[in-house]
């Protein structure tokens, strides 16, 4: 099973909100769903080349898209996000999402090589959850992809997952390849696909502030993995629930 994360920023009526997204592919599929997303932006967004037209929730949910949509009935950017919605439940992928304004923690990628922060800590046990319910055969290792920020970053946060996966439990490190892998957005699909649902993530904060956007929440909802008693893993992140996970990630595995 492959997972593709990336992570947003948004300034929501004057406060700062940071989501962390992920969409999750069979890895036998994986090159089905890669070819299918190029055709969307060959067709649709008219990309001529693999890193033309970088699928992007800040471009293809901007309120210039939706303005496009009233004033002509179509907007390029939102067919194109639609159809790529519709690829990833067509090849059997999942999608998962925190969101949070603790002020901490919207550094997600956490500079201490030895910590995860809360969100990704919530992150890595929804994945967990989703490969004990769904991988099966040659799908059941997990491996990790992030979008590269730098070297620096990227080797921080490759120290800290490897730490957390090697220190939790065996059943971790028989879920999941302990190495990260970072590749630049611009040539993933996967990550392209992440990123579209961490800024609707990124919105559920209030979401009034951009009323639009709810029929698109309502096809994270539908993709969305499922997360056991807490319904989806789609979750909003405050102090006291990182607390809590912060405590149970520091004992044995459950």
């Amino acid at each position: 099973m492959l997972y593709f994360v990336d992570e947003t920023w948004q300034e929501i009526r004057g406060r700062e909100v940071g989501a962390l997204a992920a969409v999750a592919i069979p890895r036998s599929r994986y090159n089905s769903f890669c070819r299918e997303v190029w055709q969307i932006k060959h067709n649709v967004l008219g990309a001529e080349e693999l890193t033309d037209s970088e699928l992007k929730g800040n471009s293809c949910f901007a309120r210039s898209a939706f303005k496009k949509l009233d004033k002509t009935g179509h907007s390029r950017l939102l067919q194109a996000a639609e159809e790529t919605f519709a690829a990833v439940r067509k090849y059997g992928g999942d999608a998962f999402a925190i969101w949070t304004t603790q002020e901490e923690w919207l550094l997600f990628r956490n500079p201490d090589p030895v910590s995860l922060s809360p969100p990704y800590v919530a992150l890595l046990r929804f994945f967990r959850r989703h490969m004990r319910e769904k991988a099966r055969g040659r799908d059941r290792q997990g491996l990790l992809f992030f979008d590269n920020r730098g070297q620096k970053e990227d080797l921080r946060a490759a120290a800290a997952i490897q730490n957390y996966i090697s220190r939790i439990g065996l059943e971790w490190r028989e879920l999941f390849m302990q190495v990260p892998h970072f590749t630049p957005s611009a040539v993933s699909p996967g990550i392209q696909a992440a990123d579209l649902v961490a800024y609707l993530a990124a919105h559920q904060h209030d979401r009034e502030f951009r009323a639009e956007l709810k029929p698109w929440w309502e096809q994270v909802r539908s993709m969305a993995a499922p997360a056991g008693h807490s319904g989806l893993a789609l979750k909003a992140l405050n102090e006291e629930s990182g607390k809590r996970k912060g405590k149970r990630a520091g004992g044995a595995s459950s």
